[in-house]
């Protein structure tokens, strides 16, 4: 276990110290009771006289007339679907520790907690045989989901079933000779019963199935259906021997929890639902409450001094953001992408020579193996896509060899210098990546294999005959967490097989590069637990001998030198090499740096009306000015403003710059999303979760000048054993988790993300560190994460380790408990509701403001876009149907209920290129109808700059802030759709009017032909 009181001497000391110099205050408890609950399991024990709850993944007891519930498993350790023994002395429950799932008991007092199954994979959902010596449980460990069971006195774990089909939700019968179980396959779910080895399907069809209990007679067998989507659900009963469903029970506007409903006797059962504990009576179908309430202990809002950030100096500052350095095969230069372009460096001398010099996005370069061409991608054709370059080293003359509507990204030359493998994005689904082989000769493309989930950049066999990948590999169907492990795939034939240097552990992140096969064939270099490895492979891409650890330092983009005997990489700040023969390490010296440029004299905006951020009221006739890039005053009109830049906004209304609090990135978008987030007004980002090399050139690239955009503000994704995004990295404690915080501190993170399967102590620490350094911390949790100071929650809800969320049910509304966990402990929370697709309150506002299609910003995208939008509706319509108007409804209420709470909201989307910018306008419309215009604002400006960490630099119209401010036509203090009448964007001191800002997809840059490479 996951159990030690210190991280690392070294980061021990480092926090220490850090706390010291941040004053951090000490945390102050606050406690309270709550009388509601969301999305909780309930379990009754066999005599009916207790009951068991996993409220906020804590197990719970009380009586089954309803009172006082007790908590009785730890608040570091996630306890869900309780289960009660049939003797009633044990619980079981399946039990979140060392970052899986296992099966654990414990006394209804709360003693002898006990975990009786272990392991590197996720066993769920405990049912009791009927004599209480076994329990049944799903599990995933064959990478398909099968039930299992374990017998008490000796921890044997047997195989119930088995096959590709995901089954789980076991439950046994009183006899003990027939167990269900629900099965997935595809879109279809059934309820089987096994009997002597025979199975029988009772119900098959489109709508979920959760948590199955059979009567105490044995023949029925209750379970809550439910389409999660429509927030449509129905306990139902059904007759073991025919399925025949022999009830039901469902109310209009109930919230029924998909967890379950338990027999407190042979009459009555009992499930969650509307944030309460409910006994229903199948006979008269007749409900009763049974009330309950349970403390909660928090801490209160963290109180740590933030870290200084430098936004208006004019100094040279180091480039940190290089991407993707890559070796020549000689090894005498190093090719890279900073700052939009691309850049040679000789080796030895550490100045670098910019190779391509515009205003679009070049990246990803990679070398053929005679050293005399890169290849590299591009959006500079000007339509907003990425397409593929060829350019002669000795003279650089280039060639585009693609002109395709989908972007290509990383692009590997093949041994022969005739192909290059890249990988074209999906713009209809922004995670999808299909490998193309290109004929360098004439540019014609060669579908290699179908769609993978963002893998890494492809690496060839050095017979040419495969390529190999990091790629996704999930352990079921049923949930989308998986490892990163090699994948191969055979060009011959298209297929493709997993290979992984450990067992049971992810391979680091898919955007840090690796596999990467060595040109002779032998070996293979791969990032992992954050440190650059080796290992010797076959043909076939098997390990065939340990691996050897190359560095000590974290590493990102290893590249092999030619002849296989040094591999380069990035290293925090630095560039290194390290020979494979004797270890030795060197650094590549390399100075490249970056200036905010200024911006002299006085500008001065005389204004209309300007929303402050910080009013309800308007300032009226007002003269904004600003010198440099600073807010210096704001007086009433004068007639004259000798020698000062005038901007007039006589007529219009101004406000602060909008933030995005919540939304992913990609250097394979290009720049095209540049402008487009400052033609809607979006000033500042918040991204958390980039690849941090990525967010860096971005944000380097948009304060140098050399490309216009909004402010970034990043943190990488830190998570457990488990990941699923590309630029997850799996971190494990200790030694990983020291090195991945020293580099938010190295890479200069604004914040610091965690996410799903990292276990709460780790995030405990994370929390500590960072705040020691002055940075916030944001996750996916909400409980126990307010117990330690986290900062902000990301999503009003997220399926996260389970199946559903804790904290929003499938109706879109929370209760008691997530409200008052919030407000009380001053968590903020990026909601990401109506502008995110594919949401159910994203068609219902898209659904009455049809006029945002026309905007003249969303005609500036690139067609394939729009196509993808209007193909996301149709698909959105087919799922939600006309349940999209009343999930919205209750989600307006659930916002409404957050800010009179006082929780703090910010405006963020996530979701794929389409919704870079108009959507935080839709979600700000969407809570203009659930708390007013004024607090809407707020949320959009003055509240996203403090969850963001910046609101002493950013958020509002005031003297000493920065001069982030948007023009638009209308008064979006009466009408927040008055957002979308852009005039002019005003970010760093510097006007963008948006005539200029939609000119980015104007040109078509004439490609100069070159011979092709021989």
């Amino acid at each position: 276990m996951m159990r030690k009181p210190n991280i690392a001497a070294r980061l021990l000391a480092t926090l220490l110290a850090a706390t010291s110099l941040c004053g951090i205050a000490a945390a102050k408890e606050v406690s309270f009771e709550v009388s509601e609950g969301t999305n909780f399991a309930v379990a009754a024990a066999r005599d009916g006289r207790s009951l068991a709850i996993d409220l906020q993944g804590r197990l719970w007891v009380l009586p089954a007339a309803g009172g006082k519930a007790t908590p009785i498993t730890p608040v570091m350790d996630e306890a869900r679907y309780p289960v009660w023994s049939p003797d009633g002395r044990w619980i079981a429950f399946q039990y979140y520790t060392d970052e899986n799932w296992h099966i654990a008991v414990v006394r209804p007092d709360g003693s002898e907690l006990k975990i009786v199954t272990r392991g590197p994979y996720d066993d769920r959902e405990p049912s009791w045989r009927p004599d209480g010596k076994a329990i049944l449980f799903s599990s995933d460990r064959t990478r398909s989901l099968d039930l299992w069971q374990v017998t008490l006195d000796d921890g044997v774990q047997t195989s119930i079933t088995s096959g590709d089909a995901d089954d789980y939700h076991p439950a046994v019968s009183p006899d003990g000779g027939r167990t269900a179980y629900v099965q997935g396959t595809g879109r279809t779910t059934s309820l089987i019963v096994e009997e002597a080895g025979k199975a029988r399907t009772l119900v098959s069809g489109k709508l979920s199935i959760s948590r199955l209990h059979w009567s105490p007679d044995g023949s029925r067998i209750s379970a809550i259906l439910f389409d999660y989507e429509r927030g449509d659900a129905r306990v139902a009963l059904f007759d073991a021997a025919s399925g025949k469903e022999v009830a039901s029970h469902s109310r209009p506007g109930e919230d029924i929890f998909p967890t379950g409903a338990s027999w407190l006797d042979a009459r009555h059962l009992v499930y969650g639902a509307d944030g309460g504990i409910r006994v229903w009576t199948p006979q008269g179908d007749t409900v009763a409450k049974r009330p309950f309430t349970a403390a909660f202990t928090v801490q209160d809002a963290p109180v740590y001094r933030k870290r200084e950030i430098d936004l208006t100096s004019t100094g040279d500052r180091p480039v940190l953001g290089i991407l993707r350095p890559t070796t020549s095969p000689d090894g005498r230069h190093v090719a890279f992408t900073a700052m939009g372009n691309l850049w040679m460096l000789a080796v030895g001398d550490p100045k670098p020579v910019q190779l391509t010099h515009d205003h679009f996005l070049d990246v990803d370069p990679t070398w053929s193996r005679d050293g005399q061409w890169l290849a590299y991608v591009s959006d500079r054709r000007g339509t907003g896509t990425m397409d593929l370059y060829l350019r002669n080293v000795a003279t650089g003359a280039e060639r585009r060899l693609t002109q395709t509507e989908e972007d290509l990204m990383q692009p590997s030359f093949s041994p022969d210098g005739k192909s290059v493998a890249v990988f074209m994005r999906n713009s209809a689904d922004w995670h999808g990546a299909t490998l193309y082989l290109v004929d360098v000769a004439t540019g014609a493309m060669k579908k290699a294999h179908d769609a993978l989930f963002l893998p890494s950049v492809p690496s060839w066999s050095a017979d040419g005959r495969k390529i190999s990948v990091l790629a996704l590999r999930v352990y079921s169907n049923r949930f989308r967490k998986g490892d990163n492990a090699f994948f191969t795939i055979d060009l011959d034939s298209g297929k493709g097989h997993f290979t992984s240097p450990v067992a049971d552990r992810s391979i680091s992140s898919r955007s840090q590069f690796g596999p990467v096969w060595s040109p002779d064939g032998t070996r293979m270099a791969y990032i992992h637990e954050g440190l650059l490895w080796s290992a010797a492979v076959d043909a076939d891409a098997n390990i065939i001998e340990p691996p050897v650890q190359l560095s000590r330092d974290y590493a990102s983009y290893p590249s092999w030198s030619g002849d296989s005997r040094s591999l380069t990489y990035l290293a925090g700040r630095k560039l290194q090499r390290v020979r494979l023969d004797d270890g030795e390490v060197e650094t590549i010296p390399i100075e490249l740096s970056w200036r905010r440029p200024a911006n002299p004299g006085t500008t001065v905006i005389q204004a209309g009306r300007v929303f402050t951020g910080v009013s309800d009221r308007y300032l009226r006739d007002v003269d904004i000015v600003v010198e440099d890039n600073v807010i210096k005053q704001i007086v009433p009109r004068r007639a004259e403003w000798p020698g000062a830049k005038l901007i007039d906004a006589r007529t219009k209304a101004i406000v602060p710059g909008l933030f995005q609090t919540h939304i992913h990135q990609f250097v394979s978008d290009g720049s095209k999303v540049d402008k487009v987030w400052l033609s809607f007004g979006i000033t500042s980002l918040r991204e958390p979760g980039a690849e941090p090399y990525e967010a860096l050139e971005r944000r380097e690239a948009w304060m140098s000048g050399q490309r216009v955009g909004p402010r970034q503000f990043y943190a990488n994704l830190i998570e457990g054993r488990r990941l699923f995004y590309w630029m997850n990295t799996a971190t494990v404690a200790d030694a990983q988790l020291e090195l991945e915080l020293q580099r938010a501190i190295d890479l200069d993170f604004d914040f610091i993300k965690t996410y799903e399967t990292m276990d709460h102590e780790v995030q405990k620490r994370v929390v500590d560190f960072a705040h020691a350094h002055g940075l916030p911390v944001a996750s996916h949790e909400l409980y126990p994460a307010v117990t330690f100071g986290v900062d902000a929650v990301e999503h009003l809800g997220t399926r996260d380790r389970m199946e559903f969320s804790d904290r929003l049910t499938m109706n879109r509304t929370s209760y008691d408990d997530v409200i008052q966990l919030l407000a009380r402990s001053g968590m903020a929370i990026s909601p990401t509701s109506a502008g995110r697709a594919p949401e159910a309150t994203h068609l219902a506002e898209m659904d009455r403001h049809p006029e945002i299609l026309d905007l003249p910003q969303i005609k500036a995208y690139a067609p394939r876009y729009k196509r993808a939008h209007a193909s996301l509706m149709t698909y959105m319509r087919g799922v939600y149907g006309d349940s999209a108007s009343r999930l919205e409804t209750n989600e307006l209420g659930l916002l409404g209920r957050m800010k009179r709470a006082g929780v703090l909201i910010g405006s963020g989307t996530d979701g794929g290129t389409l919704q870079d910018g108009y959507s935080v306008i839709l979600e700000l419309i969407h809570f203009a109808e659930a708390f007013g215009p004024y607090q809407a604002l707020r949320s959009g400006t003055i509240d996203s700059a403090k969850i963001t960490g910046v609101d002493k630099y950013l958020g509002s119209i005031e003297p000493g802030k920065l001069a982030d401010m948007v023009i638009v036509d209308g008064d979006p203090l009466k009408n927040v759709a008055d957002l979308y009448k852009v005039d002019t964007v005003i970010k760093d001191g510097r006007a963008y009017p948006l005539a200029e800002l939609l000119g980015h997809y104007d040109r078509d840059d004439t490609a100069r032909m070159i011979p092709s490479p021989e």
